[in-house]
């Protein structure tokens, strides 16, 4: 069984678009299922902003749902979802570099220890990147980042138990 919104049989007119690069400006191409195309102007890997297989980077049913997942989509559905949150959030941070450094720190000591225990970065790596972040800000990322709801109800819960000024390891 495919997962319907992957299946061309029930594509719409929709399934092929049209986004700016986030990079140049340039217009790139993208079909449904594609998760990333390489821009034809400057060359940068795009990720597609609508490819939802972000729900396979934390949902706990996702071999269920989208049947036995071959190594390489494995390996890829997390980066992928990473790969939304990191633009949106440069999207929305721009030039200040100063806060995108301080979430990315946090971000990588965090990847680090899920590595460390091997566990499932989850919710957890989601929070990292949002934690320094207002509320508005979240929300404008998770957005930006087509983060389904009640991933995002999951992540607020989960910002709101972490102490004021968190270790890496209080988000596992």
């Amino acid at each position: 069984m495919r997962c319907p919104g992957q299946d061309t049989r029930y594509w719409r007119e929709d399934a092929i678009f049209e986004i700016e690069c986030p990079f140049c400006g340039w217009e790139i191409e993208f079909f449904k299922d594609d998760t990333a195309r390489k821009c034809p102007n400057c060359g940068q890997r795009v990720p597609n902003p609508r490819m939802d297989f972000s729900c396979a980077a934390y949902c706990k049913y996702a071999e269920q749902c989208l049947g036995n997942l071959p190594p390489e989509l494995l390996a890829q559905r997390g980066e992928l979802f990473r790969e939304r949150l990191e633009l949106a959030l440069k999207a929305l941070l721009g030039s200040s570099t100063q806060r995108l450094e301080k979430i990315l720190q946090l971000v990588h000591q965090v990847e680090n220890l899920v590595k460390l225990k091997k566990v499932s970065p989850g919710v957890s790596l989601m929070a990292a990147y949002l934690f320094h972040l207002t509320d508005e800000e979240r929300r404008a990322v998770l957005e930006k980042a087509n983060v389904p709801d009640p991933l995002q109800k999951e992540i607020h819960l989960f910002l709101m138990g972490l102490p004021e000024n968190p270790r890496a390891e209080d988000f596992l």
